[in-house]
């Protein structure tokens, strides 16, 4: 690795993406969404043959931005993506919209800009052996906006499932076994949770980051403030089988470790701002 790369990771559907567009709209930094598919890695891979796929990987990215050359980006549609779900539904959820494919950006002068890079699961399950070679700062949010995400959207996790966390943490797919998929996702959020608050690594909340309007991002990664449009929170409303299902675990949702990021009262009150539709 020629140079200092820094990493994003953090809870699926927690604004990870828009942090991106967020530092995409510096001068002095390229942030990239999911451009490794860990899928492509061969099931043979121990969790040290994936970092050293990844390594190798970023340094590929940061020699292709460098010279303007095509590279793998997890949206094919450019750097400008917050959001890899739409508002389409079918069957009840809304659907992908981010398609994996590659990207070319204008050459870029060498050490001119940093290189960032966000992968979810994939990140955290390696988060140990990574975090010896990586800045790497963690995104969270609200475990009821979160979940009540997780219920909506055509993605593995609506269904239970981290593919790449399963793959290389053994401890969290043994602990998933023989568990309904809501009561896996309350797993998954607490396994995200408990390897962040464990690792010593600056964690942001999602809401902090819309409140300072990405300058709590910003500082995290050691990059002066910019000034940037307002941002708010997106608000959207759930069917009532939607909230049934959420009601449905509110007690272990209370009962989540979120060390001093989310109180049960933040938890309540998100509770009781659900908007239904």
């Amino acid at each position: 690795m020629s140079r200092s790369i820094k990493l994003i990771t953090g809870i699926p559907r927690s604004g990870t993406t828009l942090c991106c567009k967020l530092l995409n709209q510096r001068a002095d930094v390229v942030a990239l969404h999911e451009p490794i598919n860990p899928g492509d890695m061969p099931l043979a891979y121990t969790r040290s043959d994936a970092v050293h796929s990844i390594v190798e990987q970023i340094d590929d990215f940061d020699r292709a931005i460098e010279q303007g050359l095509p590279f793998t980006h997890g949206d094919k549609g450019g750097l400008a993506t917050d959001n890899p779900i739409g508002d389409t539904t079918k069957g009840g959820v809304r659907q992908v919209v981010a398609k994996r494919g590659q990207i070319q950006l204008p050459a870029r002068e060498k050490n001119s800009y940093e290189l960032i890079i966000k992968q979810n699961a994939l990140f955290t399950a390696l988060m140990p052996i990574l975090v010896s070679q990586f800045q790497i700062v963690c995104i969270v949010r609200n475990p009821i906006d979160v979940l009540l995400s997780w219920l909506t959207v055509d993605l593995p996790i609506n269904r239970g499932h981290i593919p790449a966390g399963e793959r290389f943490d053994a401890k969290l797919k043994s602990s998933l076994v023989g568990l309904d998929s809501l009561q896996r996702q309350l797993v998954i959020y607490q396994w995200f949770m408990h390897t962040f608050l464990y690792s010593g690594l600056p964690i942001i909340r999602y809401e902090d980051v819309i409140q300072t309007n990405g300058q709590k991002l910003d500082g995290a990664l050691g990059l002066l403030p910019i000034n940037r449009e307002r941002l708010t929170k997106q608000e959207r409303s759930f069917d009532s089988e939607t909230l049934k299902q959420l009601l449905s675990i509110k007690t272990d949702i209370f009962n989540l470790q979120c060390g001093d990021l989310y109180s049960k009262d933040d938890i309540s009150s998100a509770l009781n701002n659900i908007k239904v539709s």
